[in-house]
């Protein structure tokens, strides 16, 4: 893989990061309305059936939208992966790839909590409706969102780290700030998604290493012709006057 494909995955998935929430929370605004606008003229028109379409449309946006974060999220790895390789540094892609398995733990574990806690609740909703039952739910519930917070912090301290040590490596420093800023979107999710503007914009500043050294050239001027001259007897080069060496092999003159 290439340094500049490697950059250019990483480019646009960090563009579609960008967008990709802005999307979401206007096409949801959206089918939001429409619901809102379906239900009122069923009501008017006497009818209780539900709109199929409405909801069937929300399910296809809602699968599209996943979809597009699911491909972005693989262009991501596989430019971390290609420029991990390109710099020698394999930390940038392993911390990407702990915290991508982080996150199935996570997800997983979460899930089972949240489906615990959801069972527990009907649970004792059905038994007894006293308000002694309230407290262990709302303690069940906050121990699920530590766990969640948790989970996240630790995502993003990777991500960090994978992001500082590419700012390390390319000297780029928008991406030391994406890490940062990464983090603190754990807990405040506008943070989160301004740190991808700020990878992007180091995507786009990427520029590939220069590992040659600059070798000076100094020309070798011939002595004038008016000038007294030595022939080397080996190579046939005139040399000065004054010459012990020629200039072009360096056998003794």
């Amino acid at each position: 893989m290439s340094f500049e494909s490697g950059r250019k995955f990483g480019f646009y998935a960090s563009l579609i990061n960008i967008i990709l929430p802005i999307i979401a929370i206007a096409g949801g605004v959206a089918l939001i309305f429409s619901i809102i606008a379906a239900s009122a003229t069923r009501i008017a028109n006497g009818s209780v059936a539900p709109t199929f379409s409405i909801f069937g449309g929300f399910i296809i946006f809602i699968t599209a939208i996943l979809s597009v974060g699911i491909a972005s999220f693989i262009m991501f790895m596989y430019a971390m992966y290609g420029l991990s390789n390109y710099y020698t540094e394999p930390s940038i892609f392993k911390n990407v790839l702990y915290a991508f398995i982080l996150s199935i733990i996570s997800g997983a574990v979460i899930f089972a909590s949240e489906f615990t806690v959801i069972i527990a609740t009907i649970g004792r909703i059905s038994q007894t409706s006293t308000p002694s039952t309230v407290v262990p739910v709302i303690i069940s519930y906050v121990v699920v969102i530590v766990v969640a917070l948790v989970f996240g912090i630790v995502n993003g301290v990777l991500y960090m780290r994978a992001f500082n040590k590419l700012k390390e490596k390319s000297g780029v420093d928008n991406f030391g700030t994406a890490g940062l800023l990464y983090v603190v979107g754990i807990i405040i999710p506008l943070v989160g998604w301004i740190a991808w503007i700020f990878a992007y914009l180091g995507f786009r500043q990427l520029q590939p290493s220069s590992t040659e050294s600059p070798t000076m050239c100094y020309p070798t001027q011939p002595p004038s012709v008016n000038m007294q001259t030595k022939r080397c007897p080996n190579c046939g080069t005139d040399n000065y006057g004054d010459a012990s060496y020629c200039r072009t092999c360096g056998n003794p003159l």
